[in-house]
């Protein structure tokens, strides 16, 4: 396994203690629409600490990255971070939070890391493919759209036409698939989607530290889903196979569109 993989994963459970012994108190912060989200002095310190990590062993790496380098200019060799993904479940007592980051080189991934710290779960993946805990891990086998479990993203903060379709799917789509999920944190959908607990992933993408990491993770454990769809319409249907990814872009794809 290459050394930033190590390297990270070790740095994660490093942080684990700052994390679950760390400030939850919540506050408030701005949004693209104006809607309500939060950040704790957790999210905060422990991305200072991943930060300072990666400065000492990388000095010449650059690094995006959510509280503190959200615009940051992507170098040659660049980290994508979200210190505590699923911050309102963290903040709330929920256990679906985690860790999570991924390795550019020349804006292409090629290797993501993420750590569910209550569940001492630990996705990881490279060129050599998925792994949880060390052990490979592939997505789950085909079966049919009815008998899926797709997960979807929070609503989306970003724009009013993404909520709608998020919406769209959840209320015109109930029968045609065997459960909706929504768990609050995408290092969840993802990881859950790659090991073969869920069948599909839905969510409009926004900033890179909130989908790059699991996107990589779900390609490197077999995860199919459309790129003219994404590369359109900024729509992911991250799928566990082809025959997955066929029947939910036929039957899911036009309602959450709006062309039903």
């Amino acid at each position: 396994m290459m050394r930033e993989a190590e390297f990270i994963q070790d740095v994660f459970r490093k942080a684990a203690p700052m994390v679950l012994g760390g400030d939850r108190s919540m506050r408030s912060k701005d949004t693209a629409l104006g809607v309500y989200d939060v950040v704790t002095d957790s999210d905060v310190e422990v991305e200072r600490y991943v930060l300072s990590r990666i400065s000492e062993e990388y000095p010449d790496h650059s690094v995006i990255s959510e509280e503190t380098h959200p615009d940051a200019e992507e170098g040659e060799r660049c980290w994508v971070l979200d210190p505590i993904d699923g911050t309102m479940n963290y903040a709330r007592g929920i256990p679906f939070f985690g860790l999570q980051a991924a390795l550019m080189e020349d804006g292409r991934p090629v290797m993501a890391c993420m750590y569910l710290p209550v569940f001492d779960e630990m996705y990881v993946a490279t060129e050599d493919g998925a792994f949880l805990n060390g052990s490979r891990m592939r997505t789950a086998a085909p079966r049919p759209l009815r008998e899926c479990i797709l997960s979807t993203g929070d609503f989306s903060r970003r724009a009013e036409e993404y909520r709608l379709g998020q919406a769209r799917l959840m209320s015109q789509a109930f029968d045609l698939v065997g459960r909706f999920k929504m768990f609050g944190a995408s290092c969840v959908d993802y990881s859950y989607l790659s090991c073969g607990r869920t069948d599909i992933h839905f969510r409009f993408l926004n900033k890179k530290w909130d989908y790059l990491p699991g996107l990589y993770l779900a390609s490197r454990a077999g995860a199919v889903f459309d790129r003219d769809l994404t590369r359109d319409h900024r729509l992911l249907m991250l799928c566990s196979s082809q025959e997955v990814s066929d029947e939910a872009v036929e039957k899911l794809v036009p309602i959450i569109l709006g062309k039903s």
